[in-house]
C-alpha cells in the first residue's frame, strides 16, 4: 500500500450536497481497499479559470493509503461523477 494525497474540486453550487459527495468519495476509497487517514475540507474558493461555466469550486483534500493499481479505478470513477470538476492524485514520499 502506498500513501497518496488527492485534491478534489466539487461543484460549489449545491452547498448541501458537499457532505454527501465527500462521504461517497470516502466510501469509494474504502471499497477499493484503501484506508483514509485525513479529510481536510478547504471550503468554497474562486477557481483560477472557469470550469463548466462556473467560477467557484469546493475544495477537499484526502490523505489515504491505496494499492497503486487501484488509483486508475479511482480516477475513472471520479471522472464519471457530475459533481466532481477535477481531481489530482499525488504519491507521498515515505
Amino acid at each position: 500500500m502506498r500513501k497518496y494525497e488527492m485534491l478534489v474540486i466539487l461543484d460549489a453550487a449545491s452547498e448541501s450536497d458537499q457532505a454527501g459527495e465527500i462521504a461517497k468519495i470516502d466510501e469509494l476509497l474504502k471499497n477499493l481497499g484503501g484506508t483514509v487517514s485525513k479529510i481536510d475540507d478547504w471550503g468554497k474558493k474562486t477557481l483560477a479559470y472557469p470550469i463548466r461555466k462556473k467560477t467557484e469550486g469546493y475544495y477537499v483534500l484526502f490523505n489515504f493509503e491505496l494499492e497503486p493499481a487501484q488509483t486508475f479505478e479511482l480516477r475513472r470513477v471520479l471522472g464519471l461523477r457530475q459533481n466532481v470538476y477535477r481531481q489530482l492524485v499525488l504519491v507521498l514520499d515515505d
